[in-house]
């Protein structure tokens, strides 16, 4: 990836994360193979499970972020809190919808 992609790269994650109000948290790191987006969901009006939002929209979600990163895109849902492991180069970090706890 040029240098100039990468410096865009939080910018174009932001408005992505912008455009989906159905993700309250977001963290993308990078991996030698891919772009590891994480990301929390809101939590459905009554309280219910994210899941069934998760699974109508993963697949969506993950080809539109390889469409507007140009990148190869791993997503994966996180039930709270953040990624498991620590990361040396995080990209993007984005939760101003999250409800401080």
């Amino acid at each position: 990836m040029n240098v100039t992609a990468n410096r865009s790269l939080p910018a174009t994650l932001e408005r992505w994360y912008a455009d989906h109000a159905a993700i309250r948290r977001l963290w993308a790191v990078e991996d030698s193979s891919a772009l590891l987006v994480y990301v929390t969901l809101e939590p459905s009006s009554d309280g219910d499970d994210s899941l069934p939002v998760w699974l109508a929209n993963q697949q969506d979600w993950t080809d539109d972020l390889r469409q507007v990163t140009n990148r190869e895109v791993q997503l994966e849902l996180i039930a709270s809190g953040g990624p498991d492991e620590p990361y040396e180069e995080t990209i993007a970090e984005l939760s101003w919808r999250a409800v401080w706890e």
